[in-house]
């Protein structure tokens, strides 16, 4: 047998005995048979003598039809704690670690240097905005000669079909109030994950949605600065005078023309959905243990979790309506965003297609530091030790767990 850590459990009199939890996917004799085989691990090892199976295996595993016989007795206590809002406070206070101030407090720099950081550190440092010369023509008669593709109508910022106040509420707090409300309300248990409580999941995709816009407003504001493509609506928006061929509306309103590649709105609103589109369809979980549900099921709840993108292509070609983007900043926008929330997802949770997707990676590498950890309740098999058959059918059962179809896992 391979080596693996074993739970005693309390109700082994003797401290120098011990039993094998198995994760039984075959008949209920066999079960029974392995779960009654007990090993003295004492310096006679010829005293070999059946334990009975009366004992308390918190992390024995039975593969039923109900989502409930999956999980541990203590992680069915997490999945039905912190309901309301008073449980879920003080389940903040129990679990709450340095770990996740620390994790919160870098996703939130990471969102304000994003937000904030490029006009105020990077623009300075390159000397300013890459200024472009204004495209006009002047015929032998005297007329001025424009391009059209930058002489479209102007329409204000308050009048456009997303504005600021409302981008920044569906793009940022919307996607932080629905993965609060889910994490807290329905924390995501796994089986073998009883630390997975609501705290956890409301950190981790608060913690996703603020790193995703940091890294993408970041990128989208740099590169507005570095290109400084001229906006569709040029001409009205910087107040060109085709008498001086000046802008006359102000610096400020013609840095605005100036910055038209990528487009903000898309970036930023594809980056605030894409990440709860990975968080719907990471909770879904094809691939984590337990999962029973049909296909037909699972391919429904995909199909649903892309919903929210209808919003961003909505937003995004809004932005060609109005006369503020061309299609190629809208495109660059689009997959900057998606690419940014696909990034920040994976610093905070495993992969949609892994066997821990939709959990959070604080949870993960939280069970694995404790699972590390040999101390008196854990005992450490590193040697191949042999079983007598006591009969035929211990026997077969025996060859049946060497051979692999009678699976048992190491503890985790």
């Amino acid at each position: 047998m391979n080596a693996t850590i074993q739970r005693r459990t309390s109700s082994f009199s003797n401290p120098r005995e011990m039993c094998y939890g198995s994760r039984s996917d075959s008949s209920n004799t066999d079960t029974e048979i392995m779960n009654s085989i007990a090993i003295d691990v004492g310096e006679n090892t010829a005293n070999n003598s059946m334990l009975s199976p009366n004992y308390d295996n918190a992390k024995s595993i039975h593969r039923e039809s109900s989502f409930a016989s999956l999980v541990s007795e203590k992680a069915q206590q997490t999945l039905i704690q912190a309901r309301t809002p008073a449980e879920i406070a003080a389940s903040f206070y129990q679990d709450m670690s340095w770990n996740l101030l620390r994790g919160l407090g870098v996703s939130i720099l990471t969102f304000l240097v994003g937000v904030h950081g490029p006009k105020a550190w990077v623009l300075p440092l390159m000397g300013g905005l890459t200024w472009r010369p204004i495209p006009y023509q002047v015929t032998a008669a005297g007329d001025v000669l424009l391009d059209l593709q930058l002489a479209n109508e102007l329409i204000p910022k308050t009048e456009v079909t997303f504005p600021s106040h409302r981008l920044w509420f569906l793009s940022l707090w919307a996607p932080i109030i629905i993965v609060s409300i889910i994490g807290g309300i329905f924390p995501l248990v796994a089986s073998t994950f009883p630390n997975n409580n609501p705290l956890h999941n409301i950190h981790g995709g608060i913690c996703t949605i603020l790193t995703a816009i940091g890294i993408s407003e970041f990128v989208t504001q740099v590169f507005k600065f570095i290109v400084g493509r001229l906006r569709p609506n040029f001409y009205a928006m910087c107040g060109f005078d085709k008498a001086t061929l000046a802008c006359t509306n102000g610096e400020e309103m013609e840095m605005e023309a100036r910055m038209s590649f990528p487009s903000g709105h898309s970036s930023l609103s594809y980056c605030g959905m894409m990440a709860l589109v990975l968080f719907f369809i990471g909770r879904a979980g094809l691939g984590r243990v337990g999962k029973q549900y049909s296909l037909v099921r699972y391919k429904f709840s995909v199909l649903l979790s892309f919903v929210p993108l209808l919003f961003s292509f909505w937003c995004a070609t809004s932005r060609l309506v109005d006369n503020w983007h061309h299609p190629s900043d809208i495109i660059a926008g689009s997959i900057l965003g998606v690419v940014s929330a696909c990034i920040a997802y994976h610093i905070w949770y495993p992969h949609v297609l892994a066997v821990h997707a939709g959990i959070p990676l604080s949870v993960v590498q939280l069970s694995r530091e404790e699972t590390s950890v040999t101390g008196p309740n854990f005992m450490l098999l590193d040697k191949q030790i042999s079983l007598p058959c006591l009969n035929r059918q211990i026997g077969m059962a025996s060859g049946r767990l060497r051979s692999g179809s009678l699976s048992r896992e190491p503890f985790q």
